[in-house]
């Protein structure tokens, strides 16, 4: 019986201590549970945290790379004039495009001599942006202007019309560098001739002009547009030469009173016509007034009444020959 009591009183106190642990152990489970749990919220709260500090970092790392001042690479970029010198070095940023028109290139441009002109044509190469340093050298283009002939017309019979630069021979040689060179590392150049005859222009223009205070006149010849003259020649006026009755034409009347003067000459040693008389009279210029220069009228007007174009008198007496020239 006391060692069934003794068993009771060991097993309700092993059961006691089992409670009393078990109690113990679930307490402390529980504690380790909530400890957990804090530790993890705590952890939670601790990386929200953290993830909250990197955004701003981050948020911080973005407004510190746009606010801080950003080195930006920039290129030179230099032009040189005819000689090699710097004429102009401008600085853009990398990527952006080369401004050109920001250097002045009529300063190359200059007269060789009277008619020999040098002037700027391109650049050697033409970058678009800037990726690199460049040195750009400019290409030259050369025009030399010449003539090989004079105009044929010198001789006028009238101060009706413009002076004619028929016959005339007027050029310009261009030499036009390339971006090729040469295996001296020279540029190469194209060459041409161009014919500027047709497009030159005489001063003064009207014989009227030319001849308003003189029979003689000196015309010079420019290039159209431009103020310096390639060439001069002289040009002589037979002012209204056959039109003796200076209506403004060459007719059988003029022939008639050619006639009349010789009758008169022939008939009265007393008679002298005026010098002016005998000047439009006197149409081959043999210092006399006779029959043969009322025949020559009558050829003159009868070859002009059927021309289209404007009748010269050298068409129809050689000039040349009688003023030996």
């Amino acid at each position: 019986m006391l060692m069934k009591n003794i068993l009771a009183a060991v097993s309700s106190a092993v059961l006691l201590s089992l409670v009393y642990i078990a109690a113990n152990t679930a307490s402390h489970d529980s504690y380790e549970v909530y400890g957990a749990s804090e530790a993890a919220a705590s952890t939670t709260t601790s990386t929200s945290s953290a993830d909250s500090t990197a955004t701003a970092t981050s948020s911080a790392s973005g407004t510190t790379t746009t606010t801080e001042p950003t080195t930006v690479k920039k290129y030179n970029i230099t032009f040189l004039d005819f000689e090699g010198k710097t004429l102009k070095t401008i600085e853009v940023e990398e990527g952006s495009a080369i401004d050109y028109s920001l250097v002045d290139t009529s300063s190359l441009d200059k007269h060789l001599d009277s008619n020999t002109e040098l002037a700027f044509s391109s650049w050697d190469i033409t970058p678009k942006v800037a990726d690199k340093d460049y040195t750009l050298h400019p290409l030259s283009k050369t025009a030399k202007i010449y003539y090989t002939k004079k105009p044929d017309k010198y001789r006028y019979f009238s101060t009706n019309g413009k002076v004619l630069l028929d016959g005339m021979q007027v050029y310009i040689d261009l030499s036009v560098q390339t971006p090729q060179k040469d295996k001296d590392g020279k540029f190469i150049s194209e060459e041409k001739t161009i014919d500027i005859s047709s497009s030159c222009v005489a001063k003064p223009v009207a014989l009227s002009a030319a001849f308003a205070k003189s029979d003689k006149a000196t015309i010079s010849v420019y290039p159209i547009g431009d103020n310096k003259p390639i060439f001069s020649f002289d040009i002589i006026c037979f002012r209204d030469l056959g039109d003796v009755n200076e209506d403004g034409m060459i007719d059988s009347v003029d022939a008639s009173m050619v006639l009349n003067i010789y009758a008169n000459i022939a008939a009265s040693r007393t008679y002298k016509p005026t010098e002016k008389l005998k000047k439009l009279s006197d149409v081959n210029m043999d210092n006399k007034v006779d029959v043969l220069d009322a025949s020559i009228i009558l050829e003159y007007y009868a070859v002009a009444s059927t021309a289209k174009d404007f009748m010269d008198w050298e068409n129809i007496l050689d000039f040349d020959k009688i003023l030996k020239q």
